[in-house]
């Protein structure tokens, strides 16, 4: 039922292209953006769950007290 709808839309065969080519962009610029990070920044960046914010203790320091 649903496969016989599809293809009589006309042009469907283009949203799969479309899709993949957005996944491929998206990824593709979350890699370059990681590539091109600074050290500091990445290392900063790994550390933010595990600090407190604004004197406030991070929730594992509350279970451990």
């Amino acid at each position: 039922m649903y496969t016989e709808t599809l293809r009589g839309i006309a042009g469907i065969g283009l949203f799969p292209v479309i899709s993949l080519l957005l996944f491929v962009l998206v990824f593709a610029g979350a890699v370059l953006r990681v590539v091109r990070m600074d050290r500091a920044d990445a290392e900063h960046l790994a550390s933010l769950p595990l600090d407190g914010v604004d004197g406030v203790a991070a929730p594992y320091q509350e279970l451990s007290r």
